[in-house]
């Protein structure tokens, strides 16, 4: 079930459409006699819709253990789980511009099932809704973004990361990439809501995000999106090269990528050299990462050790 675009949220609880995937939903959140889902809690943060007999929905708290076991047989089974992070479990609106508080000193280690290795602590937070201003509690995680021109060295690095880095989720952002992006109106902040959305759902499982994608290196593009509020905070790594390197690179790329293309070629080595000498004096600075002569290797590994230093915990704020 996909949200309108933002300009189009209608105001008005969110209820299944009666056909397709969801079928009409019945006047209380019961399932029939003999269904093994039971429990049922009203203040939902997530919702289950089982394959299995009518399909109807069955609301449990997000960190309920109830809801656990259920999501874990219905994997098994065939069921599909989704995260209605921005429908106010209370009045049942749609809203994304919730008023985000985190209670000083508060501060809750990841869930016991997650492995050691994994575990760090994280911060509860509340999201007020602004409609009836029921508070829905969550884990607000830090946000990483690794960013940077074309042939700089973000796939590469990625590729090299995956498996190796396990105390965060690691994304390249192209999988969300479609068509009507290639023209925003926007500045393609259709584009970077649905990640900081996608991402924030993501953290709730107990580990954040670390998101590889050209466009995430400009803080401007991020912090003015309203999902934003969500994390604790976000950081920005920039990978920059040589510039005469970096069109060495751009050029000797396959031809369906068009980094060759005078207008391409151009845009790269303008965003390039922007990252350089305007990126650390952003109001949310920028860290470098010069790649011209590092192998992918070195750069991977550097890349692994920024990923650490800013996920390590850090002490609450002051009362």
């Amino acid at each position: 079930m996909n949200p309108p675009p933002l300009e189009d949220r209608p105001d008005q609880p969110v209820r299944p459409a009666a056909s397709g995937l969801f079928p009409a939903p019945p006047q209380t959140h019961k399932r029939k006699e003999g269904s093994k889902i039971r429990n049922l809690h009203p203040s939902a943060q997530a919702m289950i819709i089982c394959k299995q007999g009518t399909g109807n929905l069955c609301r449990f708290p997000l960190a309920s253990p109830i809801l656990a076991r259920t999501a874990s047989n219905l994997a098994a089974a065939g069921g599909r789980v989704y995260n209605m992070f921005n429908v106010c479990p209370s009045c049942g609106l749609y809203r994304v511009d919730k008023t985000v508080t985190e209670p000083a000193g508060v501060v809750e280690p990841a869930p016991p099932y997650v492995q050691p290795d994994l575990r760090q602590v994280t911060r509860s937070a509340l999201a007020a809704c602004p409609h009836c201003g029921h508070n829905h509690p969550f884990l607000r995680q830090p946000l990483l973004l690794v960013g940077g021109a074309s042939a700089t060295g973000k796939s590469a690095i990625l590729k090299q990361l995956t498996g190796r880095v396990t105390a965060a989720v690691l994304l390249e952002a192209d999988l969300l990439w479609l068509q009507e992006f290639e023209n925003p109106t926007d500045g393609h902040r259709r584009f970077f809501e649905t990640w900081l959305r996608l991402a924030k759902n993501i953290g709730q499982s107990g580990r954040p995000v670390v998101l590889f994608g050209a466009g995430f290196a400009v803080p401007e593009n991020i912090e003015s999106c309203l999902e934003r509020r969500y994390f604790s905070r976000v950081r920005y790594l920039a990978l920059v090269c040589d510039e005469n390197e970096l069109r060495l690179r751009l050029l000797a790329r396959p031809a369906w990528r068009k980094s060759s293309q005078q207008r391409q070629l151009k845009e790269q080595l303008d965003f390039n050299r922007w990252l350089q000498q305007e990126g650390p004096n952003q109001t949310s600075p920028l860290t470098l990462l010069d790649t011209t002569d590092a192998t992918i290797q070195n750069a991977a590994d550097a890349v692994q050790d920024w990923i650490a230093r800013q996920l390590e915990p850090q002490a609450p704020a002051a009362p």
